[in-house]
């Protein structure tokens, strides 16, 4: 007798963003949305830290969470984003982690509103800390809003555009591991390391250089991507046996991407978060 195997999981969204970072959406009201779509599996994957899991409803069934972070790092002097999916959020050295970004940004932000003071866009700490979620986790959206509200600029994107951006006359490096660190951190926490949208990255050579740090899988559908890159990294996970995810990277219904719904994955994606979220099971239990 063939018994086929049932993917228990068919309705997912592991990239997420809460107010706990630079989202729109309290940890209650990710939850409840995801509950009001249907989603069987979701992460909240804020940025640099994890305080949204102290925050969640004691209640939240049918909907399964698996524990997620996506953290900043650095590889040869560009941005890599790595999510950290299934950890154990009391390790110490996430723990670590969480500390010095959460130091590292505040000083950042402190240099970036003296350089915004002297281009004649006056703005406190204090507005800024404001809006910063439960821990004060200061991120640049979080300034481009303070410049909005000041009405420095007519949207947030002006704000990246003329100031704040990579190349802008009030940007500031912020402090990073490297992707090295970032990876076996979350493998310190018992997590799986993946690649947060790929497509992304500054050179896609930079992808294979990452896969042989001991990554554990690529983000293969996101906003970004478009079909041809959605079957390369699927092609590229399948040949190499790594997990497969996907996310809306959802921060908010008037940010970017304003996408809050079911991962629209193929079949093979599908089976491989099932395939994680089985792994993550077992470590656990």
């Amino acid at each position: 007798m063939i018994v086929k195997n049932i993917n228990s999981i068919k309705h997912f969204n592991l990239h997420l963003h809460t107010n706990v970072s630079d989202g729109r959406l309290t940890p209650e009201e990710v939850v409840n949305r995801a509950n009001e779509i249907g989603l069987d599996l979701i992460s909240i994957t804020d940025h640099d830290n994890a305080d949204a899991y102290n925050l969640l409803p004691k209640e939240i069934a049918p909907l399964r969470i698996i524990p997620g972070i996506e953290i900043s790092s650095l590889y040869q002097g560009s941005d890599v984003h790595i999510l950290g999916l299934g950890l154990n959020l009391h390790s110490q050295s996430l723990l670590d982690m969480i500390e010095m970004y959460l130091v590292g940004r505040k000083e950042r932000a402190i240099k970036m509103i003296h350089k915004l003071a002297e281009l004649g866009m006056p703005i406190s700490l204090d507005e800024v800390v404001a809006i910063s979620g439960s821990r004060g986790l200061i991120v640049r959206p979080h300034i481009a809003q303070v410049l909005l509200n000041h009405g420095y600029v007519h949207s947030k994107s002006e704000a990246f555009e003329k100031y704040i951006g990579d190349n802008g006359p009030a940007y500031v490096h912020k402090p990073e591991f490297s992707t090295q660190e970032a990876i076996e951190v979350i493998h310190k926490a018992d997590g799986f390391a993946i690649i947060a949208h790929p497509g992304d990255l500054a050179h896609p050579a930079y992808v294979n250089d990452i896969i042989k740090m001991g990554i554990d899988g690529l983000e293969v559908w996101h906003p970004d991507h478009n079909l041809g890159q959605i079957a390369h990294f699927t092609d590229l996970c399948k040949n190499l046996g790594l997990y497969m995810t996907g996310g809306s990277d959802f921060h908010g219904d008037n940010e970017r991407y304003n996408l809050f719904e079911e991962v629209p994955a193929s079949e093979v994606i599908l089976e491989s978060v099932n395939k994680l979220w089985r792994e993550y099971k077992c470590r656990i239990n």
